[in-house]
């Protein structure tokens, strides 16, 4: 069962990447370059480099998670001070 971080960190965001042209931009660079290097590699190439990004991605997961679940804390904690009654939270 998902608690209540988990379930926030899910929703999904206000930004529409595929409306910012930068992010556009790098994500076909990045997607040509990934297609370019798999075509040059052998099928156990592939492989091992399916594995890597694999890994990499849950562990960028990770990370996003914990960087969300600090600053949901960090926002968090002057409201709970400022509900508990305390003027000078920050």
């Amino acid at each position: 069962m998902k608690n209540i971080l988990e379930k926030l960190h899910g929703l999904p965001r206000e930004k529409n990447h595929r409306q910012d042209l930068p992010f556009v931009r790098m994500a076909r660079i990045k997607n040509e370059n990934l297609e370019l290097l798999t075509a040059s590699m052998t099928d156990e190439q592939q492989e091992l480099l399916g594995a890597y990004l694999d890994a990499r991605s849950k562990v960028e997961g990770m990370i996003d998670f914990d960087r969300f679940r600090f600053a949901f804390h960090f926002g968090a904690q002057p409201m709970a001070e400022r509900i508990k009654g305390k003027e000078d939270v920050l």
